[in-house]
């Protein structure tokens, strides 16, 4: 038995010398000597041919899987087929659809098995995106199956050209329209960059915006777009601190008048209860003075009532005193005359001495009425006096009492101003001293907002000046008779335009289908 090292690899055949990353299940070196198919391949990322490793493989066959495994750092895989089987084998990776294939090793006669080329597929994977119709790859890509008339398994490209031909169309088209996207990202970007070069930000900012809308991953964009957000947001923070500052300053300066203010009315409120205080004194004095003032008064009215009724007691008393003097006077005379009849000239004598005397009592009397009347006149018009002079005193204590409370009530009410003087000044010193700290504070934050937008200034300065020379470079190749630069995402030149398949050669029909160029899943 000879051992089988050429590979099929389309058009022609290969012989492959390098390593493949060997899937799980029936391993090559210890079947190397028995009837199979070995398959080898490669896998890439479409558009740019890149190489991927970590794709997840799996074969199934009889609704098992037979083997599985990832390719290697090349994105390459090997595996074993065994004949008279029909294999699916799948190709996956995170961030791309997944794709894949059939093999039908059915019908390999058994003298002919030795002679079978080894197969290799080489397969493409494709980044989804809104131009990509993933269901497109539902079904297994492309058919291989034994033609006996080459004994080879091959691509039954017949069988599968009508979904081959659609899914060539679609990933031309994307490739032509992420080519036109490619070109309005560049211009974008040139348009951004010229105007990054010329520090003008928020339309620099508009034009990377207007790129990512394009290319959403681009991370130059991405980039400058932070240098400029930084800039953008660190001067405004050190405005906005500014405008606080200057705010602060504006409410620190009121509060320091309102505090002035403050002190100056509860200054004058301390003068007026001062005032007020002496004015209660002064008011006190002059109603203790008056009422002392009151009470002679009506102690002297009393003590001159009491003399003057004592004295009308005592004139009324002398005149009683007198009159019982005279009764007596009469009857020891009446009492004479009887014995002493013989003195006749006595009697008369005596009689109108009597006479006298009576007349003399009738007007004493009659004195003593009219000086009692006016005793007792006197006397009522000094209780009355000292009535009037005792309402008055009254009257006076009263409005005394009430200017009194009036003071009472002034000097509480400058009491309360006077707190609520110091209330508010003490709330001012406050307000100052938080205006103080918040003012402190706002000056580190602007400092170091500051310190923080000229370290971004010296990255933007610095961005600026590869800007600068980038557009400089690229006025310099959109000059006449000058190349044009490269656009950024590009479709690597062996690739560019390339189909998965090409139509079968119809010229020799019946032999199996001839392909024009090497073919690639």
């Amino acid at each position: 038995m000879t051992l089988k090292k050429n590979y099929i690899l389309f058009p022609f055949l290969l012989f492959h010398l390098c390593a493949f990353a060997q899937l799980g299940g029936v391993n090559r070196d210890e079947v190397i000597n028995e009837d199979n198919v070995f398959l080898d391949g490669v896998i890439s990322e479409y558009y740019s041919g890149d190489n991927l490793s970590g794709v997840k493989i799996s074969a199934i066959s009889d609704g098992k899987t037979v083997a599985s495994g990832t390719s290697d750092e090349n994105g390459k895989y090997q595996m074993v087929l065994q004949y008279d089987k029909t294999y699916t084998i799948s190709y996956s990776k995170s961030g791309f659809i997944a794709k894949s294939i059939t093999i039908d090793t059915h019908g390999v006669p058994d003298m002919e098995r030795q002679k079978v080329p080894d197969v290799s597929a080489e397969i493409t994977l494709i980044q989804p995106n809104e131009c990509i119709k993933a269901e497109m790859l539902d079904k297994p890509i492309g058919i291989a199956k034994y033609f006996p008339e080459k004994n080879r398994i091959d691509w039954d490209m017949v069988t599968s050209m009508p979904q081959l031909a659609a899914l060539n169309e679609m990933l031309d088209n994307c490739a032509e329209e992420l080519e036109k996207k490619d070109k309005e990202y560049e211009e974008a970007m040139k348009e951004a960059d010229k105007l990054f070069a010329k520090q003008n930000w928020e339309e620099a900012k508009a034009g990377y915006q207007k790129a990512l809308t394009i290319f959403p991953k681009e991370a130059e964009p991405k980039n400058r777009l932070q240098l400029i957000e930084t800039e953008l947001a660190k001067k405004a923070e050190i405005e906005k601190q500014k405008a606080e500052e200057q705010a602060r300053a504006e409410a620190e300066a009121k509060a320091k008048a309102e505090a002035e203010v403050a002190a100056k009315k509860v200054e004058e409120e301390r003068l007026a209860k001062e005032k007020a205080e002496q004015e209660a004194i002064v008011r006190a004095e002059a109603e203790a003075k008056e009422k002392a003032k009151a009470e002679a008064a009506a102690k002297k009215a009393e003590e001159e009532r009491i003399a003057k009724e004592k004295a009308e007691r005592e004139a009324i008393a002398k005149a009683e005193a007198e009159k019982k003097a005279k009764e007596e006077a009469l009857s020891k005379a009446e009492e004479e005359k009887l014995a002493k009849e013989q003195a006749k000239k006595e009697e008369e004598e005596r009689l109108a001495k009597e006479k006298a005397e009576k007349e003399a009592l009738a007007q004493q009397e009659a004195e003593a009425k009219e000086n009692a009347k006016a005793e007792a006149e006197a006397k009522k018009l000094a209780e009355e006096q000292a009535k009037k002079e005792e309402q008055e005193a009254l009257t006076k204590a009263k409005e005394e009492e009430k200017a009194k409370l009036l003071a009472q009530q002034q000097a509480k009410q400058s009491a309360e101003e006077e707190a609520k003087a110091l209330k508010e000044q003490e709330a001012a010193k406050k307000r100052e001293e938080e205006e103080r700290i918040a003012k402190e504070k706002a000056a580190e934050l602007v400092k170091q907002a500051e310190e923080e937008r000229q370290e971004n200034k010296i990255k933007l300065l610095e961005e600026n000046e590869v800007v600068k020379t980038y557009v400089a470079e690229q006025e310099e190749e959109n000059k006449p008779g000058k190349a044009k630069g490269k656009p950024s995402i590009t479709i690597k030149g062996s690739n560019k335009g390339r189909h998965l398949y090409v139509k079968p050669n119809k010229y020799r029909y019946g032999h199996g289908p001839n392909f024009k160029k090497k073919i690639i899943f």
